[in-house]
């Protein structure tokens, strides 16, 4: 009874989105607009109380103001080179449209390709070393999973959209990064074939910051209580005995890292 209310919740919480989002063209530049959805107020508080129960670190933004501006500063700190991100009106953002393809998408229909997540990991710990005056600390994303990241195989670069939840302020940097890691981990655990475990050794080696590995490697395991459910929602609801296995695999990898940089 008790998996089968965890997969509900996790269905659930995997088909709520606050924010809705349309292709327009603004002064000539193709851009995504993001507006709130009606009653999405309502939805964040209950998903708030939710995140906070399962102690994840993580919140959605109660106010509409907030949110705007954390994606606008998010866009201009990771990208300032790129034109388009724009406040308004109402409450809308405006970011500039990145070429690309999801990264969800590619690992469910390519093969073995490495070129991606090595991609991938060189981007998020670029974004990982830039200062955050938010947090007075390094920057971190919030939800880091796969639907997250672009990647532009003509430029060979990856690129990291849509903030629209935050680590909590006062968490530890290290902790936040290891965080952000592990929610695009544990979707890439949980896919089903073998091919797995390459795209996240090719992952961690090429992210490669120590500190953070270790961190990651502390909160790899399956959590008790509302966590459990957050859990399932980022395997996407898989068998918790390969989840397990996998992640004993992954922690190895991690160790065998671990040693060989300590000599």
């Amino acid at each position: 009874m008790l998996e089968l209310l965890q997969r509900f919740a996790a269905w659930l919480m995997n088909r709520v989105r606050v924010n809705r989002t349309e292709h327009v063209i603004q002064d000539g530049v193709p851009v995504f607009m993001k507006r709130r959805r009606a009653g999405s107020r309502a939805v964040i508080w209950f998903g708030n109380r939710f995140l906070a129960l399962a102690r994840s670190g993580i919140r959605m933004f109660d106010r509409a103001d907030e949110w705007m501006e954390w994606e606008a500063y998010c866009s201009r700190l990771l990208y300032p080179d790129r034109r388009g991100v724009r406040i308004g009106p109402g409450e809308t953002v405006s970011v500039a449209e990145l070429p690309g393809t999801s990264f969800r998408q590619l690992v469910r229909r390519a093969g073995t390709d490495l070129q991606p997540i090595v991609a991938a990991a060189r981007e998020l710990r670029r974004a990982h070393q830039l200062e955050c005056s938010c947090f007075g600390a390094a920057w971190s994303h919030g939800d880091m999973h796969l639907g997250n990241i672009l990647y532009d195989r003509e430029a060979g670069r990856a690129s990291l959209i849509d903030f629209d939840t935050r680590h909590e302020f006062g968490t530890d940097q290290t902790q936040r990064h290891g965080d952000d890691l592990k929610v695009l981990l544990l979707e890439l655990i949980a896919i089903h074939d073998e091919k797995w475990f390459q795209l996240a050794a090719a992952f961690v080696e090429e992210y490669r910051e120590a500190s953070v590995l270790h961190e990651l490697n502390r909160q790899l395991f399956v959590p008790h209580g509302f966590a459990r459910i957050l859990w399932y929602t980022r395997t996407n609801c898989a068998s918790l005995g390969r989840t397990e296995q996998r992640m004993l695999r992954l922690r190895e990898k991690l160790r065998q890292m671990a040693a060989v940089t300590s000599n």
